[in-house]
């Protein structure tokens, strides 16, 4: 399994995953022409990206989907819900790659489980990805959209090996910054996002022996910065005597190709 955050934030969202030799992306947030050059930055090709598997309808998950959908013949897998809000902006999918998914498990070219779990956020439909690969039995779950964490959420990421969250904001600097309060009150709430404090608990409740990497996505640029989200999750790993490799995800930045 190999992993690549090709950059993560309110700007647009977009991760490289190989499984068992099946590649493809987890949302498709930056245009089709920064996604092919952040491919190249960790030399992959889009002409090899197999699926594009789509969390929400928000743009800064999906803007370049149908453009590399169309460009490169890529199976899009979306919710019917999250399609049904976002069909104009996807643009025309061809014949036989628009894939509606539910909360069934399927499979990607025969050797690539994926189950979708809902998860809270104020989008039509929100989920989450559970991957995990049939011959190697890596798994990996993501989910960087999420305003709380309940049972769902807590099975989707039972026993993964690569484990990959939302960090949004900093509580104070939610409070103090310039957003309106509506939107204060949307981020912080239930069907908003995550936390730092609230995603670093969740880490350390996640964390097993066969948990090797945990990533830490969608940081606010207005009410939170990485050395707050940074401290925050070895403060709270360090009460428990954990030490795993935490990466931050930027929203310019590709991550490292990972590989386990």
């Amino acid at each position: 399994m190999k992993v690549s955050i090709l950059g993560s934030g309110s700007g647009g969202n977009s991760t490289f995953i190989e499984v068992d030799g099946v590649k493809f992306l987890v949302d498709a947030g930056f245009s089709g022409k920064k996604i092919e050059g952040r491919l190249k930055e960790i030399n992959e090709s889009p002409e090899e990206i197999e699926g594009i598997l789509i969390t929400h309808e928000h743009s800064d998950h999906i803007q370049g989907a149908g453009i590399l959908s169309r460009k490169y013949n890529i199976p899009v897998y979306i919710t019917k819900e999250s399609y049904s809000v976002c069909e104009n902006k996807l643009g025309k999918i061809n014949d036989g790659n628009l894939i509606f998914i539910d909360n069934e498990t399927f499979v990607l070219k025969e050797k690539v489980k994926v189950l979708p779990v809902d998860v809270m956020h104020d989008a039509k439909r929100t989920v989450g990805f559970r991957i995990e690969g049939i011959a190697s039995r890596k798994t990996l779950g993501i989910s960087t959209d999420i305003g709380y964490v309940d049972n769902r959420v807590r099975e989707l990421f039972k026993n993964v090996n690569i484990m990959i969250i939302e960090s949004n904001y900093d509580y104070r600097m939610l409070m103090e910054c310039n957003y309106p309060w509506e939107l204060k009150d949307r981020v912080k709430s239930r069907n908003g996002h995550l936390s730092n404090n609230d995603a670093a608990k969740f880490v350390c409740e996640s964390y097993n022996t066969d948990l090797k990497k945990v990533y830490l996505a969608h940081v606010s640029k207005d009410s939170n910065n990485f050395e707050i989200v940074s401290r925050t999750i070895y403060q709270e790993l360090g009460r428990f005597n954990i030490n795993i490799p935490i990466e931050i995800a930027h929203q310019d930045q590709v991550t490292e190709m990972y590989e386990i």
